[in-house]
């Protein structure tokens, strides 16, 4: 082959945006009264969470998330207050609501992060980060568009912002306010109390992924539509990437992406969180996982029931039932017979030593809850309408 032949090969620069443009949005930041930034998908790809921090720390701006990216921030920091999508604490749609100024990094504003593109006030002035043109003002107009690789975007405003006056009294009052804010986020998003010695209830699943995520490097994939919300809302992530979810709902998806992650991150633990009907769609998946060696855990909230279709009945056709309560085989017995470690759980205190031994197996995994057949939705919510 002669040199002429060969093709020149170029190493591909992410794209910032200009000083001026980023400068322009940090001004409009700094003197905003109510800011608040939105994270979303794009903020993760790119890595932002040390950035953002240090911005939001800056300017004392309170961090909300997009939809099933709740560990775009620290769940536990004080600035954070939760994550948009059906479900969502109050406190958390009232300050997107209530924005005089909304930074957004990666952020599509889908319909279910928006409620249907009503959360976001017209008065609402918006920085809007991506690093696809098309999607710039493609929903919302902003004052300022920063087209550009998310993480190094928000890097230069953090440079830039070294250089700016920042208003001490104004600082003060947004402290204040964080507080506030914050105060009534953990109030809102305190797990119920639940008594119930058998069924299992959601709450004590809650708990027990908690303990999990705190105790280990594990990663969380959402699978279980209904009992999702309650992920959603009680679950706290610490690091980025450690939550994942289909954010159109689709069932069945999460048994095969639990092993795609597997073999990903082999150093990690991935916990897939699936309802009876969805771990039933690819339950034979469960097989392969044997066969190639791949250690998932999947945690099966195990009702007896197509839970989102059974609660729209109930709401929309005045329980009405048709369809959607089912027998089960013993999942537990399933995995055993296929290879892999199961066990089946009646009462909330034998879960989290389940889920010990499930994760200390080395194998596929299946932890089977068993729940009531009406066991759905956090008790202040109905499911959406279909449109």
């Amino acid at each position: 082959m002669d040199g002429a032949s060969l093709q020149p090969r170029f190493r591909h620069r992410h794209p910032v945006p200009p000083a001026p443009d980023v400068r322009a949005a940090l001004e409009l930041l700094e003197s905003s009264v109510r800011p608040v930034i939105v994270l979303g998908g794009g903020s993760l790809t790119s890595g932002t969470h040390e950035p953002v921090l240090l911005l939001a720390e800056a300017l004392q701006i309170p961090v909300v998330t997009g939809w099933l990216r709740k560990d775009a921030f620290p769940n536990r920091h004080e600035l954070f207050l939760g994550a948009l999508g059906f479900g969502a604490p109050e406190v958390t749609d009232e300050v997107v609501r209530e924005a005089d100024v909304l930074l957004s990094v990666g952020c599509r504003f889908s319909e279910f992060a928006t409620k249907r593109w009503t959360l976001i006030s017209p008065q609402t002035r918006i920085v809007q980060v991506d690093i696809d043109t098309e999607e710039i003002g493609r929903i919302y107009t902003p004052e300022v568009g920063l087209q550009g690789d998310a993480r190094q975007t928000v890097e230069a405003m953090v440079r830039v912002l070294s250089g700016l006056r920042v208003d001490s009294g104004r600082l003060a009052e947004r402290r204040r306010r964080r507080k506030l804010l914050r105060d009534r986020y953990e109030r809102e998003v305190r797990l119920p109390e639940d008594e119930r010695e058998l069924p299992v209830p959601s709450g004590a699943i809650v708990r027990a992924l908690q303990n999990v995520l705190d105790g280990s490097s594990s990663i969380v994939v959402q699978d279980a539509a209904t009992f999702g919300v309650w992920m959603q809302r009680y679950l706290l992530f610490d690091r980025p990437g450690t939550f994942y979810g289909a954010a159109g709902g689709a069932m069945g998806w999460g048994l095969p992406a639990s092993l795609g992650l597997q073999l990903a991150r082999p150093e990690e633990r991935v916990i897939n969180v699936v309802g009876d009907g969805s771990f039933w769609m690819v339950a034979q998946d469960l097989e392969t996982a044997v066969r190639e060696e791949i250690p998932i855990v999947n945690v099966i909230t195990n009702n007896f029931a197509y839970g989102n279709t059974r609660d729209r009945q109930r709401s929309a056709h005045d329980g009405r039932y048709f369809g959607v309560f089912y027998s089960n085989p013993d999942f537990a017995q399933f995995a055993r017979l296929l290879g892999a470690h199961g066990e089946r759980v009646e009462r909330p205190e034998e879960l989290a030593s389940a889920l010990e031994r499930a994760m200390q197996s080395g194998k596929p995994a299946v932890v089977d809850v068993i729940q009531d057949r009406f066991e759905g939705l956090p008790g202040d919510l109905a499911p959406l309408q279909a449109r």
